[in-house]
């Protein structure tokens, strides 16, 4: 059986490259955040993308074994059950109609999911390992100085094999991390606050 193409992460493909990619021809456009009934993130991003809107679903190779040993890598949501969307109501009503969404959550700060987004972005197309971090738990909070991540700001979490380097969505009050390794790293004095999608408004 032949493998399908994986689906894209985002659409346009230029979108985190390309200032000129987020469409700036609807005035009233912003980011929603769709919310997902299960196992429905890349129907979603499926539809999204044949409606030619613009979104995101950040996705982190897993891998895993068969019952007889054999490794298998899948591509799945990095934080299952939710998809970006940049669009005006109308793009909104458009992602509701085929009936895969709990509901939308408005998002109020959206230069702080805008440039949240993009260091997710840029920790997965880094090509390191990176796995989701599910709750975003107490640490020192960093900015990276040197290797291909240089500049983000999150936070260290000590695990049980090493320190790691979480990036959060807030609004999730969820993120991304990867294993610091030799990476050099200065501190940081603002906190860092998660903040609960329970909290948006949901239509």
């Amino acid at each position: 059986m032949p493998i399908l193409p994986a689906e894209p992460d985002f659409h346009p493909p230029g979108l985190w490259d390309d200032p000129s990619a987020i469409p700036t021809e609807k005035p009233e456009a912003r980011w929603w955040c769709l919310h997902a009934k299960p196992r429905q993130e890349k129907a979603i991003a499926r539809d999204l993308r044949g409606e030619g809107l613009t979104y995101y679903l950040p996705q982190a190779i897993q891998e895993s074994r068969t019952p007889k040993g054999r490794k298998i890598s899948s591509l799945i949501p990095l934080f299952p059950g939710y998809v970006f969307l940049y669009g005006d109501w109308n793009d909104r009503g458009a992602a509701l109609r085929g009936n895969r969404l709990v509901s939308v959550l408005e998002v109020d700060d959206q230069k702080g999911l805008e440039s949240d987004l993009r260091q997710i972005q840029r920790m997965l197309g880094s090509g390191l390992p990176i796995e989701a971090e599910p709750e975003i738990t107490a640490g020192s909070l960093v900015r990276i100085k040197g290797g291909p991540l240089a500049g983000l700001e999150g936070r260290v979490i000590q695990r049980v094999n090493g320190d790691h380097f979480v990036a959060a969505v807030h609004f999730l009050g969820r993120g991304a991390r990867v294993e610091l390794r030799d990476w050099e790293v200065e501190p940081l004095a603002a906190p860092l606050l998660p903040s609960d999608p329970a909290g948006g408004t949901r239509r």
